[in-house]
């Protein structure tokens, strides 16, 4: 993977009842980077990429019904075979082929309510992508969480999701502890926000720590 490597996103969906794999997102890479933490407690590969943003399909495109027109997928019956692994990499015709088949759009696709990952993963990604961001970029070793938290409304305004500042307060509140972040409290009452831990326990905190 470079800098400027065009990606296509695909996942699994529940369409018509049946569980199908699909493609549903256009992106491209805007870094490559080496980092030795883990992502999602099971991403342990050092290589990390940082993208450029990322462009829904506004229909899934389901690999079985376009697997006769790509090349990469040599058993045309069973398109999984050759989706089962993190990366795969295609010919720049079989791309321009899958893209051809739908629209792209900015906004958070109806369709995602059915996607194998929710809008509480997308959520909690979008979290911790914007976490690794400001770690690898800021010299201090903490972060005021209300401007990170502000920082996340116009990240996830960028991709469509309309939700309030409120809404993202509320859920980085109750979730946040899923993603292990350490944080840090305040002696300044304005900068409190209140965090829940696994118990429903909750407490005032002001900063995230990036150490």
């Amino acid at each position: 993977m470079e800098p400027n490597d065009k990606i296509i996103l695909f996942s699994t969906l529940d369409l018509d009842r049946q569980k199908k794999i699909s493609f549903i997102a256009y992106t491209m890479v805007d870094e490559v980077y080496q980092d030795n933490e883990t992502l999602y407690d099971h991403y342990c590969s050092p290589k990390k990429l940082k993208l450029k943003g990322i462009k829904y399909f506004t229909e899934p495109v389901v690999a079985l019904d376009i697997a006769e027109d790509l090349d990469f997928i040599k058993n045309k019956k069973k398109p999984s075979n050759y989706l089962s692994s993190e990366y795969r990499e295609i010919d720049e015709k079989d791309f321009k082929k899958i893209i051809r088949k739908t629209s792209l759009t900015k906004e958070y696709p109806a369709y995602f309510e059915s996607v194998s990952f929710s809008l509480e993963d997308f959520l909690l990604s979008s979290i911790n992508g914007l976490y690794m961001v400001i770690k690898r970029t800021e010299r201090r070793n903490q972060f005021e969480i209300k401007t990170f938290l502000k920082l996340l409304y116009k990240l996830l305004k960028e991709y469509g999701v309309s939700k309030s500042y409120e809404e993202i307060e509320e859920f980085y509140a109750r979730n946040v502890w899923k993603l292990g972040f350490k944080h840090n409290p305040s002696r300044d009452p304005d900068k409190f926000v209140v965090l829940y831990n696994r118990s429903g326990k909750k407490n005032n905190f002001g900063y995230i720590s990036l150490e």
